[in-house]
């Protein structure tokens, strides 16, 4: 007679090990230095993140005491930061996400500016996409350059190289048919 396996009782399992691990990730607590450190700032930084009211760690005998949950915020804000958002730009998001925002109005609002900026964020990774593109190419025409030419200092040899590759295509991707300047919309 073969075995079968419930699948809840599986399922139980895995729950209970996800339960056991979520556990342990609660319990884990890092002081203001330890916590600065992970994220290559300063504890002076992580202050100043928390005067500006955007990290709120919680306190044991007076001394700030973080968690993953405050390891995932503190990663939002940076990498907000790291993309150009202003402090004030990261705790208009947070409050809403934070659930500080009720009124509808505002909440609308808001929705409207966080469309604006998601087609700015788009139109900035189709530049970044572009520009990594641009940069490949480069990269070959160096690399073509240096298999073919013995190593000296020709210099105007490579801008030569690298004119004649990108005269052929002058955007790449594009044909001269092919292209449309981005409109210049102002900053998000």
């Amino acid at each position: 007679m073969s075995q079968t396996r419930n699948p809840l009782y599986v399922d139980v399992n895995v729950n209970l090990i996800y339960t056991e691990k979520m556990t342990e990730m609660h319990n884990i607590q890092w002081g203001i230095k330890a916590f600065a450190e992970m994220f290559d700032v300063t504890p002076r930084t992580i202050r100043f993140y928390e005067d500006k009211g955007l990290l709120t760690p919680n306190r044991a005998n007076g001394a700030r005491i973080f968690t993953p949950q405050d390891g995932v915020r503190f990663e939002k804000i940076m990498r907000g930061k790291r993309l150009g958002f202003t402090l004030d730009d990261i705790k208009e998001v947070l409050d809403v996400t934070d659930g500080h925002v009720t009124d509808h109005s505002e909440l609308l609002r808001r929705r409207k500016n966080f469309e604006t900026v998601i087609s700015s964020l788009q139109r900035r990774r189709d530049d970044v996409d572009r520009l990594a593109k641009d940069m490949a190419e480069i990269c070959e025409v160096i690399d073509s350059y240096l298999e073919e030419t013995p190593a000296q200092d020709q210099v105007f040899d490579l801008a030569q190289a690298y004119q004649a590759k990108f005269s052929q295509t002058p955007f790449i991707g594009e044909t001269l048919d092919e292209f449309q300047p981005t409109p210049n919309l102002s900053r998000v």
